[in-house]
């Protein structure tokens, strides 16, 4: 694993996905989800959905270090947890 360079975000970063897939896995169990049309011309269920934000939040922090390397990664994170949730309520 000496191939990345692991730091505290990019802990977090993965710590995160794994456990929004295991809290999917329980809502799901919990409360079936069902497809649904929103901004997108497509159905897509929560998990497409949570697919759809994982691009979106690993886009945003690449973005992030190409334009402003020298400002924390933290801002990036946090623009992406706000994407996520608009991508979860209206997508």
């Amino acid at each position: 694993m000496g191939w990345m360079r692991w730091t505290l975000p990019s802990a977090y970063f993965f710590t995160s996905i794994v456990v929004m897939l295991i809290f999917l896995w329980f809502y799901d169990v919990r409360s079936p989800g069902y497809p649904r049309k929103g901004i997108l011309p497509i159905e897509t269920t929560r998990g497409d959905r949570v697919f759809i934000s994982l691009l979106a939040l690993g886009s945003t922090v690449f973005i992030w270090l190409a334009i402003v390397p020298a400002v924390s990664i933290w801002w990036a994170m946090g623009i992406g947890a706000v994407e996520g949730s608009v991508i979860m309520r209206w997508f």
